[in-house]
């Protein structure tokens, strides 16, 4: 078995469920049982479309297959209501393949992460009537520096979220730094710093509020997971292990050695934004970027870029009382009714590029979604982006 080698930098995402990861298989409105889903994983695991397909794509078979698991855990949970679910966590030496979901009993997903590093714990935690599933992940980086993060997940009506993700422990060589949870409820998570020796971030404190709009506790300052990222980017050490830094390295992990067109990852805010964005090939994500050029106010939201076809597609999600006329000088004339409300504007050029702004509309979430593309290239990757624009999904 070969050894775990992570870096803090995942490229695997979290597919948010919502609308966009409905199984319309009819075999799947079956009532299921553990067994019988622990056997379907087995197959997906082994490459059978079948199963998989019944598992919502819990596998990703366009990757070559791998069924030397380190584990495999398929157990059941009720909500304080009595609703049951089902969950799976899989994980693999190659934590590419590392999984975990939530299904209800019609084998519906609710959830597939597909973010998880090295080995994987689970349990559950309550909360004023409310079941929250929490995972704590513990992973190598730089072949030296040991790091946990924890991550809470809650199960809402039509869907699951990852409602919070941090930190919790880097071991270096010479230092351990802590983060842990002081205080939980529904408004905040409240955390506490601390190191084994003195240190920049001793007897800090972090607040996490819950923000209902996004579902998940978000803090202002992100204390603990900057400093972090901070320590591992400047730890300097003459690794020997290879390290997964983006989409390319993480392919070459299974054997891949360049990302064919096939390939597609799907990518979404700060993994429970609410929205899901398929993508395919040479794009890089910047999350919690500062979206300022293409609109009349700041935002921040996520941003991906494509150097090779000189493109970017942002996203950012406002008040559902506002349009996006509010932020852009540009109208948004027409309209496109389906499983949400779609407003867009006509194509508009920019000196050197076109932009085309869209307002979605899902219950009481309202984004907007900019694209911007060389008009030198766009005739030739208009099919591209048509394709990455309508498979913009919400989690409502």
């Amino acid at each position: 078995m070969k050894n775990i080698f992570i870096t803090i930098f995942s490229t695997a995402v979290i597919l948010a469920s919502g609308c966009g990861l409905f199984n319309n298989n009819k075999e799947a409105s079956m009532p299921a049982n553990s067994g019988d889903i622990k056997t379907m994983v087995l197959k997906a695991i082994n490459g059978d479309k079948t199963s998989n397909n019944l598992l919502s794509n819990l596998i990703d078979l366009q990757l070559p297959v791998l069924n030397d698991y380190n584990k495999i855990t398929v157990d059941s949970a009720r909500t304080f209501g009595g609703k049951k679910f089902y969950f799976i966590v899989l994980t693999f030496p190659n934590p590419v393949y590392n999984r975990f979901a939530i299904y209800d009993t019609t084998l519906r997903a609710y959830l597939i992460d597909k973010s998880l590093n090295g080995n994987v714990s689970f349990g559950t935690e309550e909360l004023n009537n409310k079941r929250l599933f929490e995972l704590t992940e513990n992973f190598i980086s730089k072949d030296v520096l040991e790091l946990q993060r924890i991550s809470l997940y809650q199960i809402f009506d039509t869907t699951a979220n990852l409602v919070f993700r941090t930190y919790a422990k880097l071991k270096t060589p010479t230092n351990v730094f802590t983060q842990t949870l002081s205080e939980i409820s529904e408004d905040r998570i409240k955390t506490l710093l601390g190191s084994s020796k003195k240190s920049i971030i001793q007897n800090k404190a972090d607040v996490f509020v819950y923000n209902p709009a996004q579902k998940k506790y978000v803090s202002q300052d992100s204390v603990f997971d900057n400093f972090v990222k901070a320590q591992v980017i400047g730890f300097k050490y003459k690794t020997e292990l290879p390290a997964i830094t983006d989409e390319k390295s993480a392919l070459a992990s299974t054997g891949i050695n360049s990302i064919p067109d096939t390939i597609k990852t799907t990518s979404n805010t700060r993994d429970s934004q609410g929205f899901t964005l398929t993508l395919t090939g040479n794009w890089n994500t910047l999350r919690n970027f500062m979206i300022d050029d293409l609109l009349n106010k700041k935002f921040q939201g996520t941003r991906y870029i494509n150097e090779v076809i000189g493109a970017s597609i942002s996203v950012i999600m406002i008040p559902s009382g506002d349009s996006a006329e509010i932020y852009t000088d540009y109208k948004l004339p027409n309209v496109k009714e389906g499983k949400y409300r779609v407003r867009y504007s006509d194509k508009i050029l920019l000196r050197k590029d076109f932009l085309q702004y869209f307002e979605y509309s899902c219950g009481t979430k309202k984004y907007m979604v900019i694209l911007r593309a060389s008009k030198y290239t766009y005739d030739e990757y208009k099919t591209i982006y048509e394709n990455i624009i309508n498979s913009f999904t919400i989690d409502c």
